[in-house]
């Protein structure tokens, strides 16, 4: 059978200026305490002037590698889940290969929004298993090691005004990078699931620019309605959300053979962080297990999982079982288990 995936090494990287609410308060016309307690996010982060989501992935990369044990020379594959790319195109992944010094592989990005972690891994985890050949034994050694990035720049495309109040606090930016592949040490994927709706686009979307507006991709008219923000019907969505992370962690779950009383930590994202807690209590897990990436720095759509995996990883002894869950514009959402 092919080895067992594993990640080998990980890195999380917030950009250096935080966007406290008080800041927020002075365009969107209310206070940072009302802020803090109608979005219930502390804080976020701000990307500098110039900086895309490969820039800040690139300083992730390098201490996953470093972890990994990695050179940059191994990697056989760089996927790279994000909404927000450097430019329209290429892809983010193409930039984070060209700033990495990475070899002549395949660099693709996924759109699965908030998902995007998720989706990436999933498909990580599926190339590094992948046998040479129909029925045997090794692995494909072309990736034997698999860089995963997830990571959005959203605060260069929200609303600084107080049409914005709903949705820009809510956000913030961030990467994290993941390097997937066979090994002895690092976290498993126990069980991973995520799923997409695109019946409901519309209900959580950005609509401009886009390529089916002719002839051109946004117009004046647009840019006066906002159009090109960031636009959620977050009360339509919260019941919604709430089920669908719910029905994707008790999956997982079974899929392990494990109990909700059995985890020792859950990541559960989501854009309302209180939707997020009611899912992982409707699960059934403790509320002093239970990390919300977004009411730590913001909702970073692909990255916020990995960034909180990161952050909260240094507490957890071997053998831990972690939930992580996530929802989010597609309707996108999905769910996996670790094992540490």
């Amino acid at each position: 059978m092919p080895p067992e995936a594993r990640i080998l090494g990980l890195g999380a990287e917030l950009p250096e200026r935080e966007l406290a609410n008080r800041e927020l308060a002075e365009v969107l016309g209310e206070s940072g305490d009302a802020i803090a307690q109608r979005t219930g996010v502390r804080r976020r982060f701000q990307a500098a002037p110039g900086e895309g989501p490969s820039d800040l992935a690139l300083r992730a990369a390098n201490r996953a590698l470093s972890e990994a044990r990695t050179e940059v020379s191994e990697l056989g594959l760089i996927i790279f889940a994000t909404t927000t790319p450097d430019v329209c195109f290429p892809g983010a992944a193409c930039f984070l290969q060209h700033k990495l010094g990475a070899p002549t592989v395949g660099a693709m990005d996924v759109r699965a929004q908030s998902a995007g972690f998720l989706c990436a891994l999933d498909l990580a985890v599926a190339y590094a298993t992948t046998p040479v050949a129909p029925g045997a034994a090794g692995a494909d050694p072309r990736y034997a090691r698999v860089l995963v990035a997830a990571g959005e720049v959203m605060s260069s495309g929200l609303d600084m005004s107080p049409s914005g109040a709903e949705l820009t606090p809510r956000f913030g930016d961030g990467a994290a990078v993941a390097i997937v592949g066979p090994g002895e040490h690092g976290p498993r994927v126990r069980a991973l699931r995520w799923y997409t709706d695109g019946t409901r686009v519309e209900r959580f979307w950005c609509e401009y620019p886009a390529s089916r507006r002719y002839p051109h991709r946004v117009t004046r008219e647009d840019l006066r309605a906002g159009k090109h923000f960031p636009r959620a019907d977050l009360a339509a969505l919260a019941g919604l959300v709430r089920e669908r992370l719910a029905e994707a962690s008790r999956q997982v779950l079974n899929d392990c053979g494990l109990a909700a009383r059995e985890l020792d930590a859950a990541l559960i994202d989501y854009v309302v962080p209180s939707v997020a807690r009611d899912a992982a209590a409707d699960v059934g897990v403790e509320g002093s297990r239970v990390g919300v990436p977004t009411a730590d720095f913001g909702h970073v759509l692909a990255g916020g999982l990995a960034i909180g995996l990161e952050q909260r990883r240094a507490g957890l002894p071997r053998g831990s079982r972690v939930l992580l869950a996530a929802a989010g514009p597609g309707l996108s959402w999905g769910a996996a288990v670790l094992e540490f």
